[in-house]
């Protein structure tokens, strides 16, 4: 609509322009982790409030008008209901909407659709159409206090009319009495009425046509009192009247008018509100002025209660009279003011709404403050208040990326960067454009301008890494940690360097999509941000730094002492920081990727079942998402049952798609086929992955065209994994050699320790078969040399590992006697530190071993221990598979 001015003097405000534009104090850095947070909060609550024996029922009305928060957290409520054992499922919801209007809600047909998606949670619905004639009869009765069998042919011809809707009968019967078609007899002291004219009188007009009707019979003050109370929606608090009026001689006709209408029972009233009966009243209270003037009025009305409260210094501009105030400017659509006195003021005002917003994770709310604010700052915003023009388009653009609208992040980037010539004015924006890149799947695209950003704050890093680069960047940090005792190093200064916090922000942000696709850079970065922390001082992300250092040192280089020395360090630089809503993400990656190398494997299971909830806790559903991924990858190495593993691989794939965090659902897919091969189900673990694919090698394919080098290497782990128990031996052989002529060893996770060793076993029976090609025997001597430095940490984890690759290892070199011994101490180490998966391997390379010595007692012997094993795990298609052949 056309640019609409409303009609105020900018002396009533008395607010110098700056008196509200606010600080860059509020971080940047809010994310989406804030309404995860609420929302697990609130499912914990309403876990924790019903039981078998106290079930609770939430009952919720008219949810054609909910807000999208609103029905994103019953979505939360009621899907994750099916997340629960059966029985905790102790929660009924019952909620009702509009049919006629749900299409309008575009948030509400989601809700619906998510619900009823949802596997475990039984959805019964339910017509509500008018009441019967008995009904309707009943409710007559009741009112006009006599028998049902004295209104009964009064209901009739009401039911007629009104089709049993409540409102309608409770509209007609009023219509009725003002036209004394129905009377009240003193002689006969009961109601009266007359057939006649009730047959004759129609309700074949619209009700909101018959309530603007009676509202046009009142006086015009009470009309446009009406309509003005229609703005807050349907109800006013009693004290918000006085502060939206002028004056109190004002505010005392709009009370008087208001009693006229609770009177003629247009309006109820009680001790703090007045409020309308029906939406439809409020609706026509509020039609009966063109749009424009509705705009007006809001704007007006809005105006008002900032100059009697916030502008006068009586409320405190974030309260909840500020934002009913801010709530009808907002209303007001296009309506504006031209002068600077004004427009900065008000723009301020709707910078620390939105900001505010994004605090309670209300981001669409957010977007809506960010975005009129801008409005008032015009064209000429840039020149007429540089500092927060720059305010709003950054946090628009923030929340555009929170709110999931990707495609509007780039018009406030270009808006920043056009207006500004200093980059650090900028980076914020980079920020936000880099992870909705990221976050739409568009991770070298993201990286490349992280780079590209880097760069500007001059922080460049090298185009190609090889690992004598790593080794020696690595080695010169180690070399400038050691100046530095644990007490120093947590004593050091906090980082005041704006370019340098900026940089470590944004190492620390991309650092989990570089270790995706360029794994290689990792230590490059993480040497980095320990080498800024040193020199320009500490910030809450060089404690991730820390880590990302000690991962390095303790897997690449080998020095796994040094990195747990460094792992201790990084969370006590977190608890300097009393940053502890960050502590379970720290400890999760510490888990999945260093302390495994001395901590029993089982033990750390059971420390990233924790680290999901923990997680969870404090709203980070991305780190969530990892522990309960790297959990069932260790689940796999201690050989936990399998209907357990393909369970919770099951489970996964739906909350990926659920809570949108899809990075890394074919690495999930690839597990969850392996345990399904094992089990013997033909379940397609890829059809949750939003692309269809024909086999497993296409899935291959796919991952090796998007570059994503991480997901690369689990689905040949798990290949691998699958065709050695299956004995396909040459199928595994080709596997490894696709993995060597296309990927290397960039990284060190726990990939990397299962790859490692059954690439090992594979390359001793190839070397076996192929005696002449010796790139075979040096494969299965690297997986020793590695597991042997392993062993040196933990024997519970790699000494069964390793002494099943020495007995293949002594096999090919012909060595039997000491190959059986070192065979049955694999066996026994793996029982001895319930490894059932291993020592079933174990027993079935032992069965061959005595196959090829004609030894078809001992070879059955341990066959059937294999069996016995491998039915213990759970691989009964395994089971299957070997006994058929």
């Amino acid at each position: 609509g056309s640019e609409r001015h409303a009609s105020f003097n900018s002396d009533d405000i008395g607010a110098n322009n700056n008196d509200f534009v606010d600080d860059d104090s509020c971080d940047c850095l809010v994310s989406d982790t804030i309404k995860n947070r609420l929302h697990y909060l609130f499912q914990e609550l309403t876990q924790a409030i019903s039981s078998p024996d106290a079930p609770i029922m939430l009952f919720l009305d008219d949810l054609q008008w909910a807000d999208k928060e609103s029905l994103e957290l019953l979505t939360s409520l009621i899907v994750d209901v099916d997340q629960l054992d059966a029985h905790q499922r102790c929660i009924s919801f019952v909620v009702t909407y509009r049919s006629n209007e749900k299409d309008k809600n575009q948030s509400l047909v989601d809700c619906i659709e998510s619900i009823e998606r949802s596997n475990a949670t039984q959805v019964t619905r339910m017509q509500l159409g008018g009441m019967d004639i008995e009904g309707t009869n009943a409710m007559i009765a009741d009112a006009l206090k006599l028998p049902i069998r004295l209104t009964r042919p009064l209901s009739v011809a009401v039911h007629q009319k009104t089709l049993g809707n409540p409102l309608f009968v409770k509209v007609f019967l009023t219509m009725l009495f003002e036209e004394h078609a129905i009377s009240y007899s003193f002689k006969k002291k009961r109601w009266l009425w007359d057939m006649n004219i009730i047959h004759q009188r129609s309700m074949d007009r619209e009700l909101a046509a018959i309530l603007s009707e009676k509202l046009l019979s009142m006086s015009r003050e009470v009309q446009e009192t009406l309509t003005f109370v229609a703005c807050f929606g349907m109800r006013i608090r009693k004290d918000v009247l006085s502060m939206a009026s002028y004056d109190s001689e004002e505010a005392s006709r709009i009370l008087s008018c208001l009693k006229i209408a609770v009177k003629e029972s247009i309006l109820d009233e009680d001790d703090e509100y007045f409020s309308f009966p029906h939406d439809l009243i409020q609706q026509a209270a509020y039609e009966r002025v063109p749009k424009e003037v509705a705009f007006s009025y809001h704007f007006n009305i809005g105006l008002r209660i900032l100059k009697n409260s916030v502008f006068k210094g009586q409320t405190d501009p974030i309260s909840l009279v500020s934002f009913v105030a801010l709530d009808q400017i907002l209303a007001a659509k296009s309506v504006t003011v031209s002068e600077p006195a004004l427009r900065v003021p008000l723009a301020a005002l709707f910078l620390r709404a939105g900001r505010y917003s994004l605090g309670v994770a209300a981001f669409p709310s957010a977007l809506s403050y960010f975005e009129r604010g801008l409005s008032f700052m015009g064209d000429d915003g840039w020149e007429l208040n540089f500092e927060l023009s720059l305010r709003l388009h950054e946090s628009a653009c923030h929340a555009c990326y929170l709110t999931a609208l990707p495609d509007r992040v780039p018009t406030y980037v270009d808006e920043v960067i056009s207006h500004t010539e200093n980059f650090m004015d900028q980076v914020k924006c980079h920020h936000m454009a880099m992870r909705t890149l990221a976050s739409t799947g568009k991770i070298k695209k993201a990286i490349y301008k992280f780079f590209e950003v880097m760069k500007e704050l001059g922080e460049e890093f090298p185009d190609k890494v090889d690992p004598s680069l790593i080794f020696s960047t690595l080695t010169s940090t180690k070399d400038d940690l050691s100046k530095y005792s644990t007490e120093d190093l947590l004593n050091s200064p906090k980082m005041t360097d704006k370019r340098k916090q900026w940089a470590i922000i944004l190492m620390g942000s991309m650092s989990p999509y570089i270790f995706m696709v360029t794994p290689m850079l990792s230590p490059m970065i993480s040497a980095r941000i320990v080498f800024l922390s040193l020199r320009y001082g500490l910030t809450t992300e060089s404690a991730f730094g820390l880590f990302m250092y000690s991962y390095g040192i303790g897997c690449l280089l080998q020095d796994i002492d040094e990195g747990h020395r460094w792992i201790r360090t990084s969370r006590l630089m977190l608890e300097r920081f009393n940053a502890t809503s960050q502590y379970p993400k720290l400890k999760c990656v510490q888990y999945a990727f260093l302390i495994y190398l001395k901590e029993p494997f089982q033990s750390i299971t059971s420390v990233l079942l924790d680290c999901r909830q923990e997680t969870m806790m404090v709203g980070d559903i991305e780190y969530a998402i990892f522990s309960s991924t790297w959990r069932g990858q260790f689940a796999v190495l201690t050989g936990e049952h399998l209907s357990q593993v393909e369970k919770e691989c099951d489970s996964l794939s739906k909350d990926m798609i659920r809570l949108k965090q899809t990075q890394s659902i074919l690495d999930n897919a690839s597990m969850h086929s392996m345990a399904l091969q094992l089990i013997g189900s033909s379940k397609d673990p890829f059809a949750l992955s939003g692309v269809s694919f024909k086999d497993e090698d296409e899935v291959l394919e796919f991952v090796e065209k998007s570059g994503n080098k991480a997901h690369a290497i689990s689905i040949y782990t798990y290949r691998v994994v699958t065709a050695c128990f299956f004995q396909r031996y040459e199928d595994a052989a080709e596997m490894i050699e696709k993995y060597h002529s296309k990927l290397t060893k960039e990284d060190f996770r726990i990939h990397t320790v299962i790859y490692t060793f059954y690439e090992g076993l594979i390359a001793f029976r190839t070397a076996r078969a192929q005696p002449h090609v010796e790139k075979w025997s040096k494969i299965g001597g690297r997986a020793i040399r590695s597991y042997q430095t392993w062993a040196k940490h933990s024997e519970w984890n790699f000494e069964n590992k390793l002494l099943l690759l020495e007995a293949e290892w002594l096999l090919t070199k012909g060595e039997y006697d000491s190959a059986e011994k070192k065979y049955v101490a694999s066996m026994e180490s793996a029982h001895r530190h319930k490894f059932v998966h291993e020592e079933g391997l174990a027993m079935a390379l032992m069965s061959h071993y005595f196959k090829s010595r004609g030894d078809a007692g001992k070879e059955k012997e341990y066959l059937d221990g294999a069996l016995a094993c491998y039915e213990k795990w759970g691989a009964f298609g395994l089971v299957s598979h070997i006994r058929g052949n």
